[in-house]
C-alpha cells in the first residue's frame, strides 16, 4: 500500500509547475489572445506627444529695473507675488482661455485609415492638423452649431462636398460663449454644397473649401471633423497644462503639456506664454501713466499759484521801488520763509490725506491709489499700508479668476483687505489730526515771526511775504516737474521681468505613449497571470479528489492503490489482456491486498463507494480478473439489485433469468445462478431479475448460507455491494465482509462523500477498509507523473 504523504503549508513549485504545465494549451490561447489585444491596442489608440518649454517669471517690480537704479525711485517692500499665485494665474482658466481664443480652436480634423478594424465602425483614428486633410472648415461662429459628432466629408465631384452626419444624439452649442442651445436627439445630417459655398443647416453653418496644396488623387482614408466649444478646448487644454518651477527656489518654471497633433501643442504653449508676458507689461504700464497723470494734475494746479505769486512780487517792487531788504530784516524774512515753506509742505500732506481718506470712504472698492511718495510725500507708514493693500487687491484679483465668492480662501482675503482699508483710514484720520495739530504749532509760530517782522518798515515785509510764496512756489512746482520726467522715463523704459527662456520642445525625440515595448510586456505578463490565475482558482475551488494528497487530508483509511485512465479498448480487452495498464493498476492493487494487507486469510471482499459512477463495479470485475489470472477461484457475487451492471462485462445480457435476487427468493439453485465467465477461474453471480425489495433479501438467512457455502467453495469471494452514500444495503453486508474496498474516481468524488466513510472508519462501524482511486490520468497528476511510462517497462 502507499504510504500517505505529510501535509505541509510550504508551496512546493514542482507541483505548481507541473499543474500549470498540463494547462499549456490555455497558456498558448492566452498568450495568443493577450498579443492580439496588445496589438490591436497599438493600432488603436493615438500616439501622444510631451512638449516642454520654460520661462523667467522675475521679480516683480514694477518697471525697468535700470531706470529705478538710475533715478532712484523710492523701493516698495513686499511687493512680489509669490511663485504660487504666479503659476495659479498662469494655468488659470482666463489666461488659457485667452490663448485658446487666438488658436483655430473650433475645428478638429480626424482621419479614419480604410483597414480592418474600421470595418465595422471606424476605431482607428488619427487626429491631424489643419492642412493635412483634403478640405479645410470655416465655422460661423455667430450661429449654433452641432458639438461633439463626428461629421463626415466626402468628395462628390466637380468640386462638391458631400458632408454628413449621424448620431444618437448631439449638443447644440454656441462655439464662442459654449451655451448650450438644445439638445438633439437622432442626428441626422447628409448634403452636398459646392467647394466656397457656405452650408446652411439648423444643426451646421459652416465653409468647407479645398485645401491648397492638397496631394490630389485616390486616398484611402476617410475624413470627418469635430466642432469644439472654447470653454470645452479650455479645459482640455488646462487639464494637460502642468506648470513647476524647475527648483526650490528658482523662479524659472517649466511648462508641460501632451497631446496628439505637435503642432497644436506647440501653437498652445508659445501662446500662452506670450499672452502671459503681454499681461505683465500692460499692467505695469497702467500703473505708470497713472502715475504720470496724478504729476500732471498737481503740476497745472500749482502752476496758477506760481504765477500769480511772481506777478504780485514783480508788481510790488516796481510799484514800491523795492529792490532789497536790509540786513536788519534778513534773518526774520528767513525764519518767515522756512516757517511758511513748513506750513505749505504740512498744509499739501494734510490735502493729500483728505483727499484720499474721502476717496477710500466713497470708493470702498477702490484697488489703485497713488502712493505718497509719487506726490514727494515722504510718509513710510502711510506708504506701507497702501502697498499692503494693492497686494491684497493683487492676490485677490488673482484667485477670483477660477474662485467662486464662496471660496474659503476669497473670504478670508475679503475680509484682510477690508481690514487693511479699516487700518489706512484710521491712520488717514490719525494723520489728519497730527497735521491740524503741526499746522496750528506753525501759525502760532508765523505769528510770533510776523509779529517782530511788522516792527519792519512796510515795504521790506511785504517784499519778504512775496518773494518768499514765490521761492516756495517755484521750488515745490521744479520739483514736481522732476518727479513727472522721472515717472515718465520709468513708463517709457518699462519692461516685463518676465521672459521665453526655452520655446515649446518635443521631448524625447517621439511619441511617449503608447510604447510598444511595455505593451509587449504587458501582453506577455497578462497572458502567463491571468491563465495561471484561472488555473489556481480552479484548483483552490475544485471539491473533488485529484490525488492521494488529497485523500491523505481528510482520511486515514490505508490506501491499496490507483487506477489508470485506459482507453476505450483497453477497457474492451480488460478481461482478456494480461498487460497493459488497466492490468498492472489491479495487479498492484491485488498483491497489497494479498501481501502488504495481510490478506490471505480475507475470504469475503466487498467493493462499494458513494455514489454511482466512480467505477466500483469496473474495479470489482478488473480485481476478480486479476486474482484469477493469479491461479486462485474466485467468484464475483453482485450484490448491487438496484442498478445492476455485472453482467454486461461478461456479455451475459442485460437481464439473466437466473441470479441472486432469485435465488434468495427460492425461485432458482446455486447452479443455476452461477455462471463461468471467460476468464480461467472465475465465476460471476450476476443480480437477476430486479426484485421489489433488495434490502430484505440480503437480510435473510438465505444470504448467510449462501456466504457461508461460498466461503468454502471459493478462495475469494468479491461482493459488488450498492453506493453506501445512497442505500443501506452495505450496512446489512458489511457484518459479513473480511475486507471492504472503497472506490473514489479522480476528478469525480466529491471529498464531502469521502469524509462520510471517513467518521464510520474512525468509529469502528467499518473494519479492514482500504481505498482505491479510479480513473486517475497520471500525465495530469503531479504525485504519479512518474508512472506515466511505467508500464510500458512490463511490455518490453
Amino acid at each position: 500500500m502507499d504510504t500517505r504523504p505529510t501535509t505541509t503549508e510550504e508551496i512546493d513549485l514542482h507541483a505548481l509547475f507541473f499543474k500549470l504545465r498540463n494547462r499549456w494549451p490555455l497558456f498558448v490561447a492566452s498568450l495568443l489572445l493577450a498579443g492580439f489585444i496588445g496589438y490591436v491596442y497599438l493600432q488603436l489608440k493615438a500616439p501622444v506627444y510631451d512638449f516642454r518649454a520654460t520661462m523667467l517669471l522675475g521679480n516683480q517690480s514694477s518697471g525697468s529695473k535700470r531706470a529705478q537704479e538710475l533715478l532712484q525711485i523710492l523701493e516698495v517692500q513686499n511687493k512680489g507675488v509669490k511663485m504660487e499665485d504666479e503659476i495659479g494665474l498662469l494655468k488659470s482658466v482666463d489666461v488659457v482661455q485667452r490663448a485658446v481664443a487666438r488658436l483655430p480652436y473650433a475645428v478638429s480634423y480626424y482621419a479614419a485609415p480604410d483597414t480592418w478594424l474600421n470595418g465595422l465602425r471606424d476605431y482607428q483614428v488619427r487626429e491631424r492638423p489643419a492642412g493635412s486633410v483634403p478640405f479645410r472648415v470655416t465655422p460661423d461662429l455667430q450661429a449654433p452649431q452641432l458639438s461633439g459628432v463626428r461629421i463626415y466629408v466626402e468628395p462628390a465631384g466637380q468640386g462638391r462636398f458631400r458632408v454628413h452626419a449621424r448620431a444618437p444624439k448631439g449638443m447644440l452649442y454656441s462655439l464662442p460663449t459654449s451655451e448650450l442651445v438644445r439638445e438633439v436627439l437622432d442626428v441626422s445630417l447628409d448634403q452636398t454644397v459646392a467647394a466656397g459655398d457656405t452650408l446652411r443647416h439648423p444643426l451646421l453653418t459652416v465653409v468647407i473649401s479645398p485645401e491648397p496644396g492638397f496631394p490630389a488623387g485616390e486616398v484611402q482614408e476617410r475624413y470627418f471633423f469635430t466642432l469644439n466649444t472654447l470653454a470645452g478646448t479650455t479645459a482640455d487644454y488646462q487639464g494637460r497644462l502642468a506648470v513647476k518651477p524647475i527648483d526650490h527656489e528658482s523662479r524659472i518654471v517649466e511648462l508641460t503639456t501632451k497631446g496628439s497633433v505637435p503642432a497644436k501643442q506647440v501653437q498652445f504653449l508659445d501662446t500662452l506664454m506670450a499672452i502671459f508676458v503681454e499681461d505683465d507689461l500692460r499692467e505695469k504700464n497702467l500703473t505708470g501713466a497713472k502715475t504720470v497723470a496724478f504729476l500732471d494734475g498737481e503740476i497745472g494746479k500749482l502752476s496758477d499759484s506760481l504765477r500769480r505769486s511772481a506777478a504780485a512780487l514783480s508788481s510790488f517792487r516796481s510799484s514800491r521801488g523795492v529792490v532789497d531788504v536790509g540786513a536788519q530784516s534778513g534773518e526774520g524774512i528767513r525764519q518767515l520763509s522756512e516757517l511758511e515753506a513748513m506750513q505749505a509742505k504740512v498744509a499739501t500732506n494734510r490735502k493729500y490725506y483728505a483727499n484720499m481718506l474721502s476717496y477710500l470712504r466713497a470708493n470702498q472698492d477702490a484697488s489703485q491709489m497713488a502712493t505718497p511718495s509719487s506726490v514727494g510725500i515722504d510718509d513710510p507708514v502711510v506708504n506701507n499700508l497702501i502697498l499692503q493693500l494693492t497686494d491684497l487687491n493683487s492676490q485677490r484679483a488673482a484667485l477670483g479668476v477660477n474662485a467662486s465668492t464662496n471660496n474659503p480662501l476669497v473670504t478670508v482675503l475679503d475680509e484682510r483687505i477690508r481690514t487693511a482699508k479699516q487700518s489706512l483710514i484710521q491712520t488717514l484720520v490719525n494723520m489728519n489730526r497730527a497735521t491740524d495739530i503741526a499746522l496750528r504749532d506753525l501759525n502760532d509760530q508765523l505769528g510770533r515771526v510776523r509779529g517782530a517782522i511788522s516792527a519792519m518798515p512796510e515795504n521790506e515785509r511785504q517784499l519778504a511775504r512775496l518773494k518768499g510764496e514765490s521761492d516756495f512756489n517755484d521750488k515745490k512746482y521744479n520739483f514736481l516737474v522732476e518727479k513727472r520726467s522721472e515717472a515718465a522715463i520709468a513708463l517709457a523704459t518699462n519692461a516685463t521681468d518676465k521672459k521665453v527662456i526655452d520655446n515649446t520642445e518635443l521631448v524625447g525625440g517621439g511619441p511617449s505613449a503608447p510604447k510598444p515595448a511595455l505593451v509587449g510586456l504587458i501582453s506577455l505578463v497578462a497572458g502567463l497571470l491571468i491563465p495561471m490565475g484561472i488555473v489556481l482558482l480552479l484548483d483552490k475551488s475544485n471539491r473533488r479528489i485529484q490525488s492521494k494528497e488529497d485523500l491523505s487530508r481528510i482520511t486515514n483509511i490505508p490506501l491499496l492503490g490507483v487506477v489508470t485512465h485506459g482507453s476505450s479498448t483497453d477497457k474492451q480487452n480488460m478481461l482478456t489482456e494480461v498487460k497493459g495498464p488497466i492490468a498492472e493498476s489491479f495487479r498492484s492493487i491485488r498483491v497489497n491486498l494479498q501481501y502488504l494487507s495481510a490478506g490471505l486469510d480475507k475470504k469475503l471482499i466487498g467493493v462499494t463507494s458513494s455514489v454511482p459512477g466512480e467505477g466500483k463495479t469496473f474495479c470489482t470485475v478488473n480485481l476478480a480478473a486479476e486474482m484469477a489470472h493469479s491461479g486462485r477461484k474466485v467468484l464475483l457475487l453482485e450484490c448491487d439489485l438496484r442498478r445492476p451492471t455485472v453482467a454486461s462485462y461478461f456479455g451475459l445480457g442485460p437481464n439473466p433469468e437466473h441470479g441472486l435476487s432469485s435465488y434468495l427468493m427460492g425461485l432458482s439453485t446455486l447452479d443455476d445462478c452461477r455462471m463461468p465467465t471467460e476468464v480461467p477461474n472465475l465465476d460471476v453471480i450476476c443480480c437477476g431479475p430486479l426484485p421489489p425489495n433488495p434490502t430484505e433479501l440480503l437480510e435473510s438467512a438465505r444470504m448467510d448460507q449462501l456466504l457461508l457455502e461460498l466461503r468454502k467453495q471459493y478462495d475469494y469471494v468479491l461482493l459488488d455491494t450498492p453506493p453506501v452514500g445512497y442505500v443501506a444495503e452495505f450496512f446489512v453486508l458489511v457484518r459479513h465482509l473480511d475486507a471492504n474496498i472503497y472506490v473514489v474516481r479522480q476528478n469525480y468524488t466529491d471529498r464531502g462523500l469521502v469524509s462520510q466513510i471517513n467518521e464510520l472508519y474512525d468509529e469502528k462501524k467499518v473494519k479492514q477498509l482500504y481505498m482505491i482511486i479510479n480513473d486517475m490520468h497520471f500525465t495530469k497528476t503531479y504525485e504519479y507523473r512518474y508512472k506515466k511510462n511505467a508500464y510500458a517497462y512490463s511490455q518490453s
